[in-house]
C-alpha cells in the first residue's frame, strides 16, 4: 500500500515537469513516426516516456556509458507501443541494463542474445540491436518493440502471448485470434506477414505481431484483418 500511494505521488510530480526540448530533437532525428503524432497521440506519448525515463534504474554493461539520448530512444519505443496504456503497464519493470552490442547468454554460450526481458524485472538490451531497429522503420523488426511487448506480456507474471486485457470479455476473442494465426504461422513459418521467428512460441508470436502492427500495419491489416483489429483494440492505436 505504502509502495503504491509512493508511486502514485512521485508519478504524479513527474507528469507535471514539463517535457525537454531537446528530447523532441532526439525524436525527431531519430523516430520517423513521431512527427507523424497528431496532439491527442503525442500528448500520451510524451507523458510514458518521461515517467518511464526518470522513474527506471539505467545500467551499462560490457563497458559502456548509458547517456541521455540512449534513454530517450529507448523510452521511445516504451512508449510507442504503450502511449495508450495505463501507466502502470511497466510497474514490474525496474531496471534496463544495456550492452554495447550483442552479448551471450550466461550459461548458454552459443546463444547470442540481442535483447531479453526478465519477469523479476530487469529488460537488457543491445543498443547496437536497438539502434538497427529504428534505422529501417518498415521491416517489421525492432528490438526495442520486440523486448517491450515481452514487457507488457509479462504484466501478469508469465510469458504466455496474452498481457492483461482490460476487460474479461476480451479473453476468448484475443484466444481464439491469436490462438489461430499461432497456429498457421507455425504450419507456414515462412509465409504471410508476420516473421517465422513468431512460431516459436505464443510469447514470441505476440511480439513479433506487435513488431508487424507498428512497423507495417498497412500489410498486417490487409493479410490478418482481424489479428490487426485485436491489436488495435488492446494497445488503444490504429497505426494504419
Amino acid at each position: 500500500m505504502i509502495t503504491w500511494l509512493y508511486r502514485s505521488w512521485r508519478r504524479r510530480r513527474l507528469k507535471r515537469r514539463p517535457f525537454p526540448d531537446h528530447w523532441r530533437t532526439i525524436l525527431e532525428e531519430r523516430y520517423e513516426f513521431y512527427e507523424k503524432l497528431d496532439d491527442e497521440e503525442r500528448r500520451p506519448f510524451e507523458t510514458h516516456l518521461k515517467v518511464f525515463l526518470w522513474e527506471k534504474h539505467w545500467e551499462g554493461a560490457g563497458g559502456l556509458e548509458v547517456t541521455e539520448p540512449m534513454k530517450v530512444v529507448i523510452s521511445a519505443a516504451a512508449a510507442r507501443i504503450a502511449r495508450k496504456l495505463p501507466l502502470s503497464v511497466y510497474n514490474r519493470l525496474t531496471e534496463i541494463v544495456i550492452y554495447p552490442s550483442h552479448y551471450l547468454h550466461p550459461g548458454e554460450e552459443r546463444k547470442v542474445v540481442m535483447g531479453q526481458a526478465h519477469n523479476f524485472g530487469t529488460l537488457v538490451l543491445s543498443w547496437d540491436a536497438v539502434e538497427k531497429g529504428i534505422a529501417i522503420p518498415d521491416d517489421a523488426r525492432d528490438t526495442g518493440i520486440h523486448e517491450f511487448a515481452h514487457v507488457l506480456d509479462a504484466e501478469s507474471g508469465t510469458f504466455d502471448g496474452t498481457p492483461l486485457l482490460e476487460r474479461g470479455r476480451d479473453y476468448p476473442r484475443w484466444a481464439e485470434v491469436m490462438g489461430r494465426h499461432f497456429a498457421n504461422l507455425r504450419e507456414a513459418p515462412f509465409q504471410g506477414c508476420l516473421r517465422s521467428y513468431g512460431a516459436k512460441n505464443e510469447a514470441e508470436f505476440f511480439a513479433v505481431a506487435t513488431e508487424a502492427f507498428f512497423e507495417t500495419p498497412e500489410q498486417l491489416k490487409q493479410c490478418a484483418p482481424d489479428l490487426y483489429d485485436v491489436l488495435a483494440d488492446y494497445f488503444g492505436v490504429h497505426p494504419v
